[in-house]
């Protein structure tokens, strides 16, 4: 990449590792007013209602990324007219899947009782309108923020999204401490929602005056049916995704109960708040990427896709060892021992955000560079395997909701661990992928091990004071992993290269102080 799309990337890199950090603070102190305030019932509701409107959302999935992508040339090549085209068919778009969105909706409301097992819930109806408010407002000049982030200034929509979320949540928790109203709560969500894409709408038009220059312009039939066989690949892709993550809650509920979708909450923040955080990061430099493909050798790709892989391959194994040592003292000290949901629910959790963490350098890449054929298939036959499996361990075992989690877990490894990989070096690098399938399969047996054996190792530290105890715990996980890491790839030339490249960092911020 030129210097230009270096420090576009970093910049990117640093605006969404950082808010999307603070956020994550924020994101602790309303969850945990929400369990004291409204228990675990209210919080089963909003699981339930999250996941139902992520399913519902899916006409929307793949548009934004294809348009993104079709956007990389005429940016490059800076053909406003054609720019502009994009952006009028992307308006369009959607504001036909809000109405979409809002029919299936309405129409599903009389059947909503059906994903609800027992339990009664005051104001059910209007909660779930108030979500479907919100959904729907989401389309709403949001559209336009595909535009900074195929311009590579993804930095502007997370600001945006920092300042309204920070907004939104201290309110909530003002409403949550002084009311203890869930209506209340869900009204500031709808209202920041829409003022957040309302106020990014006027960004784009002021800094990007030529779109109104140019409103009568048309993409060609060409380039439609570009966007359609991207859009339909991109769409099957996404909702085998929107399956295979957010239909455990939709599955708790129907079968075992609200109280149980409220309980595995706490798990599901905690997993989901920090897979935001890294795929935020990851897809700010998307548009670099595809800057990257157009202008460089395919060599160099290839040198860089392995690096970006081994750099995320090794984050992965931290974040996950912390994540299996921490998360459940983390949820009895915080929520209380009655969250606290046992091992294999542990497990489960934290393999499936280790698979799916490891997935990430190579969706980038294959969504940069729009190798996305078969993805439809392929998720449609996830979807099914994964809805399958997870109903079947859910009704005809004891395990309950690790049951479900385990369906999730072992369609991932069935199918994820390879398709997407096959994808990338198939259409993308046009290469042999068989290499980098082994290297894969290698890399994510290494990294269970050394997640299990560092687990194993760190039960045996027991300290009197449960915060000493916990101390110790992130300390010794964080140098048994680097040990590890060290020791099974030292010699590996990734390696070298990401710790030529951190020793070069710090030399620099050094002699700038």
């Amino acid at each position: 990449m030129e210097t230009t799309n270096v420090q576009k990337a970093t910049k990117n890199i640093m605006v969404s590792f950082g808010t999307q950090v603070v956020l994550l603070v924020f994101k602790f102190i309303v969850q945990t007013l929400f369990i004291h305030k409204l228990g675990e019932l209210y919080l089963g509701v909003n699981g339930l209602m999250t996941n139902l409107f992520t399913v519902f959302s899916f006409a929307e999935l793949g548009l934004g990324t294809a348009i993104s992508y079709n956007l990389y040339r005429p940016i490059a090549e800076n053909d406003r007219p054609k720019i502009a085209a994009y952006m009028r068919f992307y308006k369009r778009a959607y504001e036909a899947i809000g109405l979409f969105v809002a029919v299936l909706g309405i129409g599903f409301m009389p059947f909503l009782h059906t994903v609800i097992k027992g339990d009664y819930v005051d104001g059910l109806y209007i909660i779930y309108v108030l979500f479907l408010m919100n959904t729907i407002s989401s389309y709403i000049f949001t559209y336009k923020r595909t535009l900074l982030t195929a311009y590579q200034e993804e930095y502007k929509n997370q600001l945006n999204l920092f300042w309204f979320t920070v907004v939104q949540m201290s309110l909530q928790s003002v409403v949550l401490f002084i009311y203890q109203n869930f209506i209340f709560y869900l009204v500031i969500q709808v209202v920041c929602t829409f003022l957040s894409n309302f106020v990014i709408s006027r960004v784009v038009d002021k800094e990007h005056p030529y779109l109104k220059d140019h409103i009568d312009e048309r993409i060609s039939k060409v380039e439609f049916g570009v966007i359609r066989r991207n859009v339909l690949e991109l769409l099957g892709a996404k909702v085998g995704g929107v399956v295979l993550t957010s239909t455990d809650n939709i599955i708790i509920s129907t079968f075992i109960g609200l109280a149980a979708v409220g309980q595995y909450a706490n798990y599901l923040l905690i997993t989901a708040s920090i897979t935001f955080v890294t795929n935020k990061t990851i897809s700010s430099i998307i548009a670099s990427i595809g800057n990257m493909s157009i202008k460089n050798s395919k060599d160099d790709n290839i040198k860089t896709f392995y690096q970006a892989y081994f750099l995320n391959y090794m984050a992965s194994i931290i974040v996950s060892s912390c994540l299996m040592n921490l998360m459940t003292p983390f949820i009895r000290a915080w929520a209380g021992e009655a969250y606290v949901m046992g091992f294999w629910v542990l497990l489960f959790t934290v393999l499936n955000y280790l698979i799916g963490q490891m997935r990430q350098t190579i969706s980038a890449f294959m969504f940069a560079y729009g190798a996305l054929q078969f993805q439809g298939l392929k998720s449609i036959v996830e979807a099914l395997i994964n809805l399958t499996l997870s109903i079947i361990l859910v009704t005809q075992t004891n395990l309950g909701v690790a049951g479900i989690l385990m369906g999730t877990l072992i369609t991932n490894v069935l199918i994820n661990s390879w398709f997407e990989a096959y994808q990338m070096f198939r259409q993308g690098f046009k290469e042999s992928v068989k290499k980098f399938l082994f290297y894969n399969w290698g890399h994510l047996l290494l990294a269970t091990g050394i997640v299990l054996l560092v687990y194993r190792l760190t039960s045996y530290i027991e300290l009197a004071n449960p915060w000493l105890d916990l101390l110790a715990t992130v300390v010794g996980t964080i140098i048994l992993d680097v040990f590890f890491i060290t020791l099974l790839h030292g010699r590996n030339q990734y390696f070298k290269s990401v710790k030529q490249m951190l020793v070069q960092r710090i030399s620099r911020k050094k002699q700038k102080n």
